[in-house]
């Protein structure tokens, strides 16, 4: 059943304002489910929080989206809460949320919209012009929230939303205790996405190819997520790296913490993204990223000093990265170490404290 839910209230706050949040499932798969999970257990010591839930997984996925739609509009029109929080990725959840919105303005509502598609400014961009008008109708919030510094311009100029009214918050994480040491020789590394193009996979499995022998013989990669699972266990048997790479599939958020917990590489050769939160959860356990210089990463990993960063779909250059960390074990201890220290700026308390604030902000 995919209802309104309300999450846990925390006794003795005052002032509290109402919150309507509309989105993912918390345990939905993907990056906006993981940042709804952090906001499910932290803001409510800051609002009084009801959620709506329009997207979830499974073969029930429709019905969400139109049955969590139709309630968030009667949840708007018959509590008037003081703002509607709307989980924004592209396409279709554009429609679906700008529709909501205009829904929130007319009852008072403040609106604030929450963008997280990786690929929403090439989308735009392919619109028609007429689309295009429609999306900036659409998208007319109090505040339009984006998940960089380097993304506010972007976004204010194809949406004409005035400046001082776009946020830049990047992703939270929840910070786990202080990471373990495992060291049996090997080196454990990690892939954890949709598989795909975009996600950089297919890259991976040819750099992987590349290394020497002697890296090959350390190096140990599990790769956990969905997409195109066959295919890419396909290309694992094709490039013969079958004895250095895994390919588990979707895991749970308990198997994903055991295998952060026991890992010394989280690497994301992406074409595209936001702020993936895949990376932020590895640096939280002090795993060193490898990761690619797209969306909002470029403001959170530094190449050589809390991780590597390599050029996009160029899996030479990405196994060129890998051996050198394989080769140097106090390096990439150090990149993991640093990487645990940078990513305290991301805790997910203080990113709730903001976005509380943006929610109390002025019209």
């Amino acid at each position: 059943m995919t209802d309104v839910q309300e999450a846990p209230e925390t006794a003795g706050v005052t002032a509290r304002p109402r919150a309507l949040v509309v989105g993912p499932r918390a345990q939905a798969r993907g990056g906006i489910g993981s940042v709804q999970h952090v906001l499910e257990r932290h803001l409510p010591a800051h609002a009084d929080l009801a959620v709506v839930t329009t997207h979830t997984d499974g073969p029930d996925r429709l019905a969400t989206m139109v049955r969590g739609t139709v309630t968030a509009a009667r949840r708007i029109r018959r509590d008037r809460p003081d703002v509607v929080h709307l989980h924004v990725s592209q396409r279709a959840s554009v429609l679906r949320k700008g529709l909501l919105g205009a829904v929130a303005r007319r009852t008072g509502s403040r609106v604030v919209m929450h963008l997280h598609g990786s690929q929403f400014l090439d989308w735009f961009d392919a619109l028609p012009r007429p689309a295009r008008a429609l999306v900036r109708g659409l998208l007319r919030p109090h505040r339009l929230v984006v998940l960089s510094e380097t993304l506010r311009a972007p976004y204010r100029e194809r949406l004409g939303v005035p400046a001082d009214r776009v946020v830049a918050l990047p992703n939270p994480v929840e910070l786990p205790p202080s990471p373990e040491v495992h060291d049996d020789g090997s080196v454990r590394a990690l892939f954890l996405g949709r598989f795909g193009v975009r996600k950089g996979i297919y890259d991976l499995i040819d750099a992987c190819a590349r290394l020497t022998p002697a890296q090959r013989a350390r190096l140990r990669l599990v790769a956990a997520g969905d997409g195109e699972i066959d295919q890419v266990r396909e290309a694992v048997t094709t490039a013969g790296v079958g004895d250095v790479v895994e390919v588990v599939g979707w895991i749970d958020r308990a198997e994903r913490d055991e295998l952060l917990r026991r890992a010394q590489l989280l690497v994301l050769p992406s074409s595209h993204e936001g702020l993936p939160m895949a990376v932020l959860e590895a640096m939280a356990h002090g795993i060193a990223p490898v990761v690619t210089p797209v969306g909002a990463l470029p403001e959170l990993v530094h190449d050589g000093v809390n991780g590597a960063v390599v050029p996009v779909a160029d899996p030479a250059a990405l196994a060129r990265a890998l051996g050198d960390l394989l080769d140097d074990d106090a390096r990439r201890l150090a990149l993991g170490a640093r990487a645990r220290t940078d990513v305290e700026a991301y805790a997910a308390p203080q990113w709730a404290s903001r976005l509380a604030a943006v929610w109390a902000a002025p019209r």
